[in-house]
């Protein structure tokens, strides 16, 4: 079952985006959205932390929450855990499906996914597109015993949408590594740049809400077109 608190979040972003906001700028009191939903304080509290994070409003304390004047979109979210087709919304976004494969981690994989040597992993690389030009090169590796079956519609479209509205995985946390690498001539042809040209690497290890690691991945962007976004909120 979904976490609650991140469905709420979901709803509220869409009412958000459809603009049922627009005319009051600021969203319903706690105590309303708790009446909406039926839900207890903490959840609404919770969905309302997301809300924050994902850029959509801001609190005042004593006056409600506001939205924000314009949300910074388009950009990797370094605090999201929604995947690119929801940090690039407003984009058509393609993915070319590159390789899908069951392996058996060897110890770099077990060390960097907690499991034992010899355990079954999902491979699966794919070449992220968006409108319509190379974007990122994704290279991911999913414990099998946690998500138990891919297949290559479901690397073509987005794995994220699958783990959590499919298989109902609860994705809580995730750590990320951020460097610069000079690339191959592979992976310099799959993104149409030169070979030894810098590439913006984020490598993440993705974690359920109970603190299983689940996901290792490896994202190499096109260092002319991706661009990060961390927020900060001050309180």
């Amino acid at each position: 079952m979904a976490v609650k608190y991140k469905e709420i979040a979901d709803r509220i972003e869409q009412e958000i985006r459809d603009g049922l906001f627009d005319k009051t700028k600021k969203l319903p009191t706690e105590d309303e959205l708790i009446k909406k939903f039926e839900v207890r304080r903490n959840t609404i509290r919770k969905a309302i932390t997301q809300l924050v994070n994902r850029g959509y409003i801001y609190q005042v304390q004593g006056s409600g929450m506001f939205l924000r004047e314009k949300s910074v979109t388009d950009y990797i979210n370094l605090g999201s855990l929604r995947g690119l087709t929801k940090d690039l919304a407003s984009k058509r976004i393609d993915t070319k499906f590159l390789s899908l494969q069951i392996i058996e981690a060897d110890k770099e994989k077990a060390t960097q996914l907690s499991c034992e040597v010899g355990a079954k992993l999902y491979y699966v690389k794919r070449l992220r597109i968006v409108e319509q030009e190379p974007f990122s090169i994704e290279i991911s590796y999913f414990k099998k015993d946690i998500v138990p079956y891919l297949n290559s519609d479901i690397a073509t479209s987005s794995i994220y949408r699958y783990l959590i509205d499919d298989l109902k995985l609860n994705i809580g946390f995730a750590d990320k590594v951020i460097n610069c690498e000079k690339i191959d001539e592979a992976t310099a042809s799959l993104l149409q740049i030169s070979p030894q040209d810098p590439a913006l690497i984020i490598e993440n290890t993705v974690c359920l809400t109970n603190g299983t690691i689940f996901e290792w991945s490896k994202s190499i962007f096109h260092y002319q077109k991706a661009k990060i976004l961390n927020r900060i909120n001050f309180k």
